[in-house]
């Protein structure tokens, strides 16, 4: 995988840890395969699409923000999904005594 990296690094890794999915997450969601995500590697860039969630180690899971990926991809997906996706990105998903969601 071919990857460009980002000349604030730093600043963007501190981005809201709840922005960030695992690979499998992100597959799941858009609906592609491993081999899709790769070849679709080149147009992303470390620190501001994905990252190691622990840089110092070498082999660490790679986290990825969906949101980000979604607009340079341009993939279509349910809009009921990005609403979903983009709730639990800002932490707006919550449980109430009734057990619905809020409005």
């Amino acid at each position: 995988m071919k990857i460009k990296r980002s000349e604030n690094e730093a600043q963007l890794l501190a981005t809201i840890p709840s922005a960030w999915f695992s690979t499998s997450e992100l597959l799941e969601y858009l609906g592609i395969s491993q081999s899709e995500l790769d070849e679709k590697a080149e147009n992303l860039t470390e620190g501001v699409h994905f990252r190691l969630e622990d840089p110092k180690v070498k082999d660490s899971q790679i986290l990825w923000r969906v949101d980000l990926i979604d607009e340079v991809l341009c993939l279509p997906i349910a809009p009921l999904e990005k609403e979903v996706l983009l709730n639990a990105i800002n932490n707006h998903i919550t449980c109430n005594k009734q057990g619905s969601m809020p409005a």
